[in-house]
């Protein structure tokens, strides 16, 4: 299990299974595309970390 977390809160912001997933999730959330041109603005709140958490099991 992976873990999309704020470097400075700790705040989680997303969980996924794969490392891949984190990784789209960030793209696809924190990026704002400008209709205009081809360029992309980045708005993240903190520095992002992806975290490899082990699952608890049941």
């Amino acid at each position: 299990m992976y873990v999309v977390a704020g470097l400075n809160t700790g705040t989680e912001y997303y969980r996924a299974k794969y490392q891949s997933r984190c990784i789209r999730w960030i793209n696809e959330n924190m990026a704002k595309h400008n209709t205009g041109g081809d360029n992309i603005k980045v708005d993240i709140p903190e520095p992002l970390i992806i975290k490899h958490i082990k699952e608890k099991k049941s």
